[in-house]
């Protein structure tokens, strides 16, 4: 089930002027975007939320974004894991990732991808969570998530 439309869903409330994060340049308008890959790593807890910042750098109009979990594996022995986690896109308030987008239970391997153009050129967060409303994390887990976006 996707909750707040990641797939094919548009957010314009996302202002371009969230703080600019990451490494992107602006591309000039007109040109046409280059696919730029980020990758994040972190632990999540039970329950627990984790956030990324990244910055969209094609201001030649709206773009879409994906994000794939890459990797889960448990802390204390690197045991790989199957369960599927939250993940969403969203804009940085006063420090904390506010989520547009999401969904609830992406499987490792699976590439989520926006579909109507949501992203204007500026600064971006990507939340990985433990879904409160069906819980999968029973213990700390490393992850690894894959952000392309233009």
């Amino acid at each position: 089930m996707v909750r707040g439309g990641l797939l094919g869903a548009f957010f314009p409330f996302l202002i371009a002027g969230a703080a600019g994060c990451g490494s992107s340049s602006p591309t000039a308008p007109g040109a046409d975007p280059t696919v730029v890959s980020d990758t994040f790593t972190g632990t999540i807890n039970p329950l627990g939320t984790d956030s990324h910042t990244f910055t969209v750098g094609y201001a030649g109009g709206t773009s879409n974004a994906s994000v794939t979990v890459v990797a889960l594996a448990t802390v204390a022995n690197q045991t790989p894991q199957t369960i599927t986690i939250g993940v969403g896109f969203g804009s940085l308030n006063q420090g904390v990732c506010t989520p547009a987008l999401t969904i609830p239970a992406a499987a490792v391997g699976a590439e989520l991808a926006t579909t109507s153009s949501p992203f204007l050129a500026g600064g971006y967060c990507v939340l990985v969570f433990d879904n409160p409303a069906a819980p999968t994390v029973t213990e700390p887990l490393t992850y690894t998530i894959k952000v392309n976006h233009f």
